[in-house]
């Protein structure tokens, strides 16, 4: 290698390692100063002065900077050490441009703006009132939204702000759904014990919430309401069909419906009667709708288990004479908790329909005439008394 090239290559050796160095001096010119001091029941004003001359880095502190502190830093980053003597007191701090803002991040605070950053979040499965009553008590006062909306703002110090955020992407979930299957029937009060005397009787009553794990030979109780494990279910279904086939038992529509974790659903099992009321001479008559039949409203609660806690509220209406139908209808309501588990069935009992009619079919004018009118004539009374048994299976999809 000649002179010339050999004084050209340490040139350009020269030039990099001058660029090296001065890079890897740039880099710690940006690092965060260290802070070296001790402080002992010092005034928290004169301690942020101390700590600004010391570093070299302008320390604001506002109106709301008041208290003392004690503590010992040693070779600390200038901001651990604002955030270890602000803390106790409230205060939080943000840089702006080449120097920092102290004060207390108080929406009433004429600094709070300074003090703060501001961002918007758009949640995509809950609302922002469900999100400001799950986030701590100390940070709801830097969120902002409308109770049915999905916008939040959110003001705050930066460290308040990223917490903030990340329980925000806790919250914001898809919910789980459920699917809600519910099975209505009518049994008379004497099928009914026939019922309880065959199939169920195979099954032991246990007073509060225990459920075998196996499901077979178990009907848990709690509240009012029995849980019935699924693998009788065809079996009880069988015995129902028979029932119907004698009249004894009524078995309407079986409806399903989806819905999410911790709502609500509401089923109508029933008919809508238009009854035309008669009225005084001083009044006009009138249509009157009247439904009648079972209301459940449903709520399920999914518990970290894959259980279901299950929040049931049913409504019984009939009318009380069935033949003619008026505006006398009869209300049963029941309202109860139950946990089970996924496709568990709860069986809902008690709630009592009574059946009661005079009905009389006769041969126009031939069944008014005295002596001989029973032969053109059938009079029929009918009383008795109807369970509505209701099931409810709650399956996690």
């Amino acid at each position: 290698m000649g002179k010339g090239n050999w004084q050209l290559t340490a040139c350009l050796w020269t030039v990099v390692l001058v660029l090296l160095v001065g890079g890897v001096g740039f880099a710690q010119e940006e690092d965060e100063p260290l802070v070296n001091i001790m402080l002992f029941e010092t005034d928290l004003r004169e301690a942020l002065n101390e700590i600004s001359l010391q570093t070299g880095v302008t320390i604001i502190a506002d109106q709301t900077v008041s208290g003392q502190v004690t503590a010992d830093l040693q070779d600390v980053p200038l901001e651990k050490a604002l955030r270890m003597i602000l803390f106790t007191g409230g205060l939080s701090f943000r840089k702006v441009d080449d120097y920092y803002i102290v004060g207390l991040p108080d929406p009433r605070n004429t600094t709070f703006s300074a003090l703060v950053e501001t961002e918007i979040i758009r949640l995509n499965n809950v609302t922002a009132q469900e999100v400001i009553e799950q986030l701590p008590t100390f940070l709801t006062s830097y969120v902002r939204g409308t109770p049915g909306g999905n916008i939040l703002t959110i003001s705050a110090p930066p460290l308040e702000l990223e917490r903030i955020k990340n329980l925000i992407n806790q919250i914001d979930t898809p919910r789980r759904t459920v699917e809600i299957k519910v099975l209505v029937t009518e049994v008379s009060s004497s099928a009914l014990k026939e019922l309880g005397n065959g199939i169920l009787s195979e099954f032991t009553v246990n007073k509060g919430q225990s459920v075998n794990d196996s499901w077979y030979g178990t009907i848990g109780y709690s509240g009012g309401a029995l849980s019935l494990e699924t693998n009788i279910w065809g079996d009880l279904i069988t015995e129902l069909r028979m029932l119907e086939q004698k009249q004894e038992a009524e078995i309407h529509a079986d409806p399903r419906v989806l819905v999410a974790d911790r709502e609500t659903a509401e089923l109508f099992i029933g008919d809508l009667q238009i009854l035309p009321i008669q009225a005084d001479e001083d009044e006009t008559s009138r249509i009157e709708r009247v439904e009648v039949g079972v209301v459940l409203k449903v709520t399920p609660t999914i518990l970290p288990d894959d259980h279901i806690l299950l929040n049931l509220a049913p409504e019984v209406s009939h009318f009380v004479s069935e033949a003619r139908p008026d505006l006398v209808v009869k209300r049963n309501a029941v309202s109860t908790t139950v946990r089970l588990a996924n496709g568990q069935t709860a069986v809902l009992a008690g709630m009592t329909m009574q059946d009661f009619y005079n009905l009389s079919r006769k041969v126009p004018i031939l069944g008014d005439i005295p002596i001989i009118r029973w032969l053109f004539r059938n009079d029929i009374k009918r009383e008795g008394d109807r369970e509505v048994l209701v099931f409810v299976t709650p399956v996690i999809q």
